[in-house]
C-alpha cells in the first residue's frame, strides 16, 4: 500500500512537469532506462514506436515546440506490484488539453500503460482517443515507421 502511493505521486508529478512552460525533458526522463520504449497508438490508426531515450527526448522536444501550451489531467492512476515479479505496471488515464503554435486548441484522452523495472521506465505504451481532432501532428507516423 505504502509503495502504491508512491507510485502514484511520482506519476501525478511527472505529468504536472509536462505541464510546465519550461518542461525539462531531461528532468522528466531521469527515471527511464536508457533503452525504454515509448509506444504511441490511436482509434486513428496512427502511431509509432521511438527505441531510446536519446530518441524519446528528441520527439518530446519537437512535440514541446508544436504543442508550446499543455494541460494533462490525471484522472485515474492503477498500480500493479507482485514481489516476485521483475516487472510492475502502471496506467494512467489523463485528458490532455493542448494548443499548437498556430493557437489552435485540442483535447483528448489517453490511457498510458507503463512497465517499471528497477524503479526505471522501461516501457509506456500511449492509447489515445482522437475523437474530435482533425490531424493529430506531423509527430506521429503512421504504424510500422519508426
Amino acid at each position: 500500500m505504502i509503495a502504491s502511493m508512491i507510485v502514484k505521486r511520482m506519476i501525478r508529478s511527472s505529468f504536472l512537469k509536462m505541464n510546465q512552460d519550461k518542461f525539462d525533458v531531461d528532468s522528466f526522463l531521469s527515471n527511464w532506462a536508457d533503452d525504454a520504449i515509448w509506444d504511441g497508438a490511436s482509434e486513428l490508426g496512427v502511431g509509432g514506436t521511438i527505441k531510446g531515450k536519446k530518441a524519446i527526448a528528441e520527439w518530446l522536444r519537437r512535440w514541446i515546440e508544436e504543442f508550446p501550451k499543455r494541460n494533462f489531467a490525471v484522472k485515474n492512476i492503477c498500480f500493479g506490484a507482485w514481489p516476485l515479479s521483475p516487472t510492475n505496471v502502471v496506467t494512467v488515464e489523463w485528458t490532455c488539453e493542448e494548443t499548437d503554435r498556430e493557437g489552435e486548441k485540442f483535447k483528448y484522452d489517453g490511457v498510458e500503460v507503463i512497465h517499471v523495472k528497477n524503479f526505471k521506465t522501461i516501457r509506456a505504451s500511449e492509447y489515445i482517443s482522437g475523437s474530435g481532432l482533425p490531424q493529430l501532428s506531423t509527430l506521429i507516423n503512421p504504424v510500422g515507421e519508426t
